[in-house]
C-alpha cells in the first residue's frame, strides 16, 4: 500500500517536471515565465534548486538572469549595479530634451521644476527586446541540426554563400511564401 502511494507522489512529481519541460518549447516563452516555473517546481523537490535556482552552479550569468526578470516583472528600479551592468546593452536611448523645454523650464513656476524632478523619478529605465530573449537553446540547436542536414546533403557542389542563404530562407519562413518568392522575380 505504502508502495503504491509513494509511486504516485513520484508519478505525480515526474508530471510536474514533465510540464515545465512542455511549456519550455513553446514558442511565447520568455525569462520570467521560465523563472516562475522553476521557481514552483523547487519546493516540490528540493533537489532541483542545485539546477534551477536563480544562482544555481549552471546559470551561465545569474546576474543577467535576474535582471530581465525583475524588469520583465515590472521592478527595473529595483536592479543591482551587477544587473544593470549585465542588462547595459539592452537599455533604451533616453528621449532627448529639446533646448525649448530647458527654455520653458527657466520661465516656468518655481514649482514646475519640482514637479518634473517627481515624474522621472517615477520613470523606470527602458530596456528593449527582453521579452523576445528566448530561454532556452532549442531554436540555436534546431538550427544547426538543419545546417548540418543542408550542409550534409550538398555539402560537395554548395558555396558558402548559398548555403547562408538557404538557411536564412530556411528559417525565416514565416516571413515569406511563395507569392513573396514570384514577386522577387
Amino acid at each position: 500500500m505504502t508502495t503504491n502511494r509513494r509511486l504516485r507522489d513520484l508519478l505525480g512529481e515526474l508530471k510536474d517536471g514533465e510540464s515545465v519541460s512542455k511549456a519550455l518549447q513553446g514558442g511565447k516563452v520568455n525569462l520570467l515565465d521560465v523563472r516562475l516555473w522553476f521557481d514552483g517546481l523547487i519546493p516540490a523537490k528540493e533537489q532541483y534548486s542545485r539546477y534551477l535556482a536563480p544562482r544555481a552552479d549552471i546559470v551561465h550569468s545569474p546576474d543577467f538572469e535576474s535582471g530581465c526578470v525583475r524588469v520583465l516583472k515590472g521592478q527595473a528600479f529595483r536592479l543591482t549595479r551587477d544587473e544593470m551592468a549585465a542588462l547595459g546593452s539592452f537599455l533604451a536611448a533616453a528621449p532627448t530634451q529639446g533646448a525649448q523645454q530647458e527654455e520653458n523650464l527657466a520661465s516656468a513656476s518655481f514649482v514646475e521644476p519640482l514637479r518634473k524632478r517627481r515624474r522621472l523619478e517615477k520613470l523606470q529605465p527602458a530596456y528593449e527586446l527582453l521579452s523576445s530573449i528566448p530561454p532556452t537553446s532549442n531554436v540555436v540547436e534546431r538550427f544547426f541540426s538543419v545546417a548540418r542536414t543542408t550542409f550534409g546533403m550538398q555539402r560537395h557542389s554548395l558555396q558558402p554563400y548559398t548555403l547562408e542563404m538557404l538557411l536564412f530562407l530556411r528559417q525565416n519562413t514565416g516571413y515569406w511564401d511563395a507569392r513573396t518568392v514570384k514577386s522577387a522575380k
